[in-house]
């Protein structure tokens, strides 16, 4: 009965692994995210379009929603630690609309992982965001 038992246990078990591998490697990130850091382009998402128009509104709505869930490792100043720099020419998953918006959406792995917001973060609140973002750089710009 012995022989049995642990025969049966091993089939589920081998059963088991295989489950698990199947299923985790779909939901693993494609290779495009995983990645020494780089400046890079990220073609698919560069071509979206901001819906929000850039305005003092939406920086300002922008702001309150960056203070809250960004600011943690981006800096009060948004200048963070080498990676994480929002206000320099260094954007290492592309500098459009789009690529900042699939970035703060999704997330990034490597060395200066960030965390995606899409179940806390509204489409319409990380556009603000976006926007916000896009705003420091400008504003960096003009002060040098």
């Amino acid at each position: 009965m012995g022989q049995i038992t642990h025969k049966i246990f091993v089939v589920v078990l081998i059963v088991l692994s295989i489950f698990i591998f199947a299923v985790r490697k779909p939901l693993a990130q494609t290779a495009e995210h995983i990645h020494k850091p780089h400046p890079h382009k990220h073609k698919q998402y560069a071509k979206v379009k901001n819906p929000i128009p850039m305005s003092e509104q939406s920086i300002a709505k922008g702001s309150k929603i960056f203070e809250k869930y960004c600011i943690e490792c981006h800096g009060e100043a948004s200048k963070g630690k080498e990676e994480t720099d929002l206000t320099d020419n260094r954007w290492i998953h592309g500098d459009t609309d789009g690529e900042i918006f699939h970035v703060i959406t999704d997330g990034t792995k490597g060395p200066a992982p960030m965390k995606g917001f899409k179940k806390e973060l509204t489409k319409e609140m990380r556009w603000h965001i976006v926007n916000y973002i896009k705003s420091l750089k400008k504003t960096e710009e003009n002060g040098k």
